[in-house]
């Protein structure tokens, strides 16, 4: 940029005349002109002069001026977060002589770039326990770009609980997966994640590392309810009273103390990766776990649910667990109806991974009398019977959420398998 000082003659200044570098004069009515696409750092020669209003010329001033190195864009910080299958990065850049515009984004130490007009990006469907190797750079509005900044970050373990989250991609159904988040026409609205309908992927291989997995080790995934992933025997341990008295205390009873106990202790280290859950154990009355399920559910467990619990590690599947693991064409359906079996859980069992074609107690209890507890027939409906009877027992709990998955499809003959 030129600024020029005249001083006149007999008449005024009227006119200025600039060149650089000997070239042709640019002839201004002002006294400041600016030459632009310049190279940075080159030394050019200026000259100047005017006219006054008669035309008459000056002399002819020369000077030499050297431009400024162009200062480029910088990149003060770059932070990194992860998921089990994403990485996300947030840019904080510097503007220099320009203005940033553009963002760039590797995750393979430079191979390949994403480019982005926003200062975070998330790469995302990577695989889990992997180091990636970051760089980064900004350009700006004149094209000029940064120094290239680098970082790495592994990607999270991925949990037995993420895992399963991952197989709902966004639509009911995925996958054998529903997520009952409010939406979800008469689901449980409890924002679990659970596996429905007549046979989804969801056996999972606990305590063994045999192929094919041995029924005392083989599980299904009922679904992630909050961080932790509940399982279920896929096969019974055998007939078992619910109680050996007549009482419907679950606190108290035979098959409590069985299964907290004995059987606990016979999974040897598979213990150690059982979360302790406080169980709703006050189950409820036949008007309300006879009927469909966001009802039965909203009885046996939720809200309206009685407060008696007990904390243990070990328990069995609730009405709802059972009801909501039918197909949602089901999910009008009540447990049992008297007169019409084509309206309760008998005309369902076809499309219920978790009914087992045997009779199974259920942990509720009948809040109508102190000697009845849950269970589901054979033929698929629910009723409730006296707890000294001897109906199938099916383990169940739930994995402490730092269970990490490891491989597998979730089919019986390739079992979702965890560490050790």
């Amino acid at each position: 940029s030129v600024s020029v000082v005249g001083a006149k003659g007999t008449n005024n200044v009227a006119k200025y005349y600039y060149s650089i570098n000997n070239g042709t004069y640019v002839e201004s009515s002002t006294a400041n002109y600016t030459f632009t696409g310049l190279t940075e750092k080159t030394t050019h020669t200026i000259k100047v002069k005017v006219a006054d209003t008669k035309g008459r010329m000056s002399n002819e001033y020369s000077l030499s001026a050297t431009t400024d190195a162009y200062i480029v864009p910088s990149i003060t910080n770059v932070t990194t977060t992860s998921t089990a299958d994403s990485i996300t990065i947030n840019i904080t850049g510097q503007n220099g002589d320009g203005t940033i515009n553009k963002y760039y984004y590797s995750k393979d130490n430079g191979s390949n770039y994403v480019e982005s007009t926003s200062s975070s990006y998330t790469f995302s469907n990577l695989t889990s326990n992997t180091t990636f190797y970051i760089k980064v750079y900004v350009k700006d509005n004149n094209n000029r770009e940064s120094s290239v900044s680098t970082a790495s970050i592994a990607t999270k373990t991925l949990t037995i609980a993420d895992y399963v989250k991952a197989q709902y991609i966004g639509t009911q159904g995925s996958n054998g997966i529903y997520y009952h988040n409010t939406t979800l026409t008469n689901g449980a609205k409890d924002n679990s994640y659970r596996y429905a309908g007549a046979n989804p992927n969801n056996y999972v291989c606990l305590g063994s590392t045999e192929n094919p997995c041995p029924d005392a080790n083989l599980f299904r995934i009922i679904g992630v309810f909050g961080d932790k992933t509940k399982v279920i025997r896929a096969k019974s341990v055998g007939d078992k009273q619910w109680h050996t008295s007549e009482s419907n205390t679950w606190s108290t009873s035979s098959l409590n103390t069985y299964l907290n106990g004995e059987y606990l202790t016979s999974l040897g280290t598979l213990a150690d990766k059982i979360a302790t859950t406080t169980w709703k154990v006050g189950g409820g009355s036949s008007t309300y776990l006879f009927d469909v399920p966001k009802t039965a559910y909203q009885y046996e467990v939720g809200s309206s649910a009685s407060s008696t619990t007990v904390d243990k590690k070990i328990g069995l599947m609730y009405v709802s667990d059972y009801y909501y693991s039918a197909s949602p064409s089901a999910w009008t359906l009540v447990g049992y109806n008297s007169s019409d079996a084509t309206k309760d859980y008998r005309f369902s069992k076809g499309e219920n991974w978790l009914y087992g074609g045997g009779w199974d107690w259920t942990i509720s209890r009948s809040s109508d009398n102190s000697n009845d507890a849950f269970r589901v027939y054979d033929y698929g409906r629910v009723s409730n019977l006296y707890v000294s009877n001897y109906f199938g027992a099916r383990p169940s709990f739930s994995l402490l959420s730092s269970t990490n998955y490891v491989s597998g499809s979730g089919s019986m003959s390739d079992p979702v398998r965890v560490t050790d």
